[in-house]
């Protein structure tokens, strides 16, 4: 059957191709050669296989072609992929050490501010500690130097005019900005604290000088018109802390209000603890004829008694100064008798009249509780008492004002 197949085929190839014979003629000779069946059929063969090979090399040339230009294209991906993690990578390293670089400024820069406010707060609390460690001579009840008082006769509980400032250490945190930020709160924990003392400390002062009746600028102008000044202007910052300080920081500004305010309550205290507010009879006693207008003892006519008159049991009863100061008269005066004055400065002095004897002379520098004579009955007067006056730029004030003051400030 096979046979018969390729029998069939080369009988159908001896049609399409039959023998051929080509003759050629040179010089006169002829000549032939024939191409066979086989021949033309290996011929074909051969140009159809070696199209195929054509071909098929050339699909394989143009398939490899298409492999090389995807794995260029995925190369150039990658590249560029690769390019833009690189720049991706140095943006983000510029970022960070930019980042870096500013916190490390930002830190500088706190490190320097909260330094800075340390320095400043320092100065505050030593000028805190040079205010407190002023030594006065003591007041009326003022043993030390301290003053303890209640900021109206209403309210019977006293209060300690110089509020300490104290600072609570708490646990650090770990992480230096926090650390930073606890630190610079505290501060603020000790500004409040001092500003809060300061506060108090003027209101208290105030309230004395309110019981007394006198305003708080004339006793301070009075000071300072009495002593010879000048010099070239130093702000709060300059002399309370050697530098100025700058006012548009909120911190240095507070700090600034705050030094104010302790400087004046030095000034204040100053002259409040000059004031006479002490008694100048210890034990018992009583008030006789008060400040003001009074039946006279000797004419029985209305007539203006200037100070408070104090009487006790025994005769020659010590007499005490109520107020720091210096004497600047003792001896015997018209209707007093023997007398004391006592110069307190800020425009005050006191007078102790109808004294038995005197136990200081003019220019002696007493301080408050130190006597000054004896209870007696000299000049013109009805038995043994004391006449006990207050003067402020030469006119007399009611003395129960100064002894009222005197009973909101006592001893710490």
């Amino acid at each position: 059957m096979i046979s018969g197949v390729f029998q069939k085929a080369w009988d159908l190839a001896e049609q399409w191709f039959p023998g051929r014979q080509i003759y050629h003629r040179s010089d006169g000779q002829v000549r032939y050669f024939e191409l066979t069946t086989t021949m033309q059929v290996g011929a074909l063969a051969s140009v159809v296989a070696l199209t195929g090979w054509l071909c098929f090399t050339t699909i394989s040339v143009a398939f490899h072609g298409y492999q090389m230009s995807q794995q260029s294209a995925a190369m150039e991906r990658v590249r560029t992929e690769s390019s833009r993690m690189v720049s991706e990578a140095m943006a983000n390293e510029a970022a960070t050490q930019a980042m870096f670089e500013s916190q490390v400024e930002e830190f500088r820069s706190t490190a320097n501010e909260f330094q800075s406010r340390h320095e400043t707060l320092s100065q505050l609390i030593q000028l805190v500690e040079d205010i407190d460690g002023d030594e006065y001579d003591p007041s009326p009840a003022l043993d030390g130097g301290r003053l303890l008082m209640a900021a109206t006769p209403a309210d019977p509980t006293p209060r300690r005019a110089r509020d300490e400032l104290t600072l609570s250490v708490h646990d650090d945190p770990n992480e230096p900005e926090d650390r930073v930020v606890s630190l610079i709160e505290q501060q603020d924990v000790v500004l409040a604290e001092a500003e809060d003392a300061a506060e108090a400390r003027l209101e208290n002062l105030r309230a004395v000088l309110r019981l007394t009746g006198l305003r708080l600028d004339d006793v301070l102008s009075e000071n300072r018109d009495s002593e010879e000044s000048g010099g070239p202007f130093l702000s709060i910052a300059s002399s309370a802390f050697g530098a100025e300080l700058d006012m548009d920081d909120a911190f240095s500004a507070r700090v600034a209000r705050i030094a104010t305010r302790l400087i004046e309550a030095r000034e204040i205290e100053t002259a409040v603890m000059a004031l006479p507010l002490g008694v100048p009879i210890r034990g018992e006693y009583r008030e006789t004829s008060d400040y003001g207008p009074r039946m006279d003892p000797f004419t029985g006519r209305p007539a203006y008694h200037s100070g408070q008159d104090f009487v006790s049991a025994e005769y020659r009863t010590p007499i005490y100064a109520t107020g720091p100061g210096r004497v600047v008269y003792a001896g015997w005066r018209s209707g007093y008798g023997r007398t004391v004055e006592i110069d307190h400065g800020y425009g005050f002095m006191t007078r102790f009249g109808h004294l038995s004897s005197i136990e200081v002379r003019r220019g002696d520098t007493v301080r408050t509780g130190q006597q000054v004579g004896r209870m007696g009955s000299t000049g013109r007067s009805t038995s043994t008492h004391l006449h006990y006056e207050v003067w402020n730029n030469r006119q007399t004030l009611d003395p129960e004002r100064f002894l009222r003051a005197g009973q909101y400030v006592q001893q710490n």
